[in-house]
């Protein structure tokens, strides 16, 4: 009898050893490509996963965002110059509310819609600062508006010319003021400033 010596090969192994010359041959062919062109060939593979859909969904959403981003951004910037408009506003009429007591001298306010012009009496007639570099004409950015509201009965001596070229807020050396609110605003932000003048003189920002 003869005896046959040596280990039997599993089938698994059996397969794996016939499988392992392809896989090197696979191999080498690969290797001899360009790495640009398998990395090109990934990448179409990969774009091939999107539908136009889905793109064009992505490019609305991106859009939408971008939109809301602007937005945001130019009105936080409008809600800001608003702020620093009305604060010097305010300031300004503190200020000729001050002058019209040191000096003694009736001052006035005329507001338009995108501006305000202080004056003073000389005579009889109300005429523009001119030499004041404080109280002086004052034009607002673009976009920003004033909308001015009087009191319905104004004390004697502190009512409001009809006419719109005329002083609408009067400032007497006594230290009345006719009472007004001022509000600032642009389209670009739903903030509201205020600035409003009491009869005493006082002036408070809102």
């Amino acid at each position: 009898m003869t005896l046959v010596t040596g280990r039997l090969n599993s089938p698994g192994e059996t397969l794996l050893n016939q499988s392992i010359p392809g896989l090197l041959a696979v191999a080498r062919q690969s290797g001899s490509q360009p790495a640009s062109s398998r990395l090109f060939a990934f990448m179409s593979g990969r774009a091939a996963g999107f539908t136009l859909l889905e793109l064009m969904v992505v490019l609305v959403i991106i859009g939408i965002v971008m939109t809301f981003v602007t937005v945001s951004v130019g009105g936080d910037n409008r809600a800001k110059e608003l702020d620093r408009e009305a604060r010097r506003l305010a300031a300004l009429m503190d200020l000729a509310s001050d002058e019209a007591i040191l000096r003694s001298s009736q001052l006035a306010v005329r507001f338009g819609d995108a501006e305000y012009e202080f004056y003073s009496l000389q005579g009889n007639a109300w005429l523009p600062l001119t030499d004041d570099s404080q109280l002086r004409l004052r034009t607002l950015p673009e976009g920003v508006t004033l909308d001015l509201e009087l009191e319905d009965s104004p004390p004697l001596g502190l009512n409001a010319d009809p006419d719109q070229q005329q002083p609408q807020v009067f400032i007497l050396s006594s230290g009345e003021m006719t009472p007004f609110i001022l509000t600032l605003s642009a389209p670009e932000t739903r903030q509201r400033y205020q600035v409003k003048g009491g009869l005493t003189g006082e002036v408070a920002l809102q």
